[in-house]
């Protein structure tokens, strides 16, 4: 059962690793490095599966402090999570622009 929840650790890890890569640092390496917005495209992440897989880890492997906090912030930086999800509702409906999405 240990492995599974490892496995799970590993692969849920990554993909929160690259959710926050594609959000946060992906753009502004390729300014650094290219310069120009010419030949950039977006990519998009892997949503929910990254936190619900180093979630499920917890199960097994909470008991070790160093994973609990990994995982913890493996969690908070997975821009694909639902909790960003929630956030960023939470912030559309705080601050929305009159007019925005009505083809104003």
């Amino acid at each position: 059962m240990d492995a599974l929840a490892y496995v799970s650790l590993i692969v849920g890890g990554f993909s929160c690793a690259l959710n926050f890569y594609l959000s946060f640092l992906r753009y502004p390496l390729h300014k650094l490095t290219r310069g120009s917005d010419v030949e950039y495209r977006w990519a998009s992440g892997i949503p929910i599966v990254g936190s619900v897989l180093v979630l499920m880890s917890l199960a097994s492997l909470h008991l070790e402090t160093w994973l609990l906090y990994t995982a913890l912030t493996l969690m908070l930086v997975d821009t694909g999570g639902i909790h960003w999800f929630l956030g960023a509702m939470l912030y559309d409906g705080i601050f929305k622009k009159e007019g925005r999405g009505r083809g104003v």
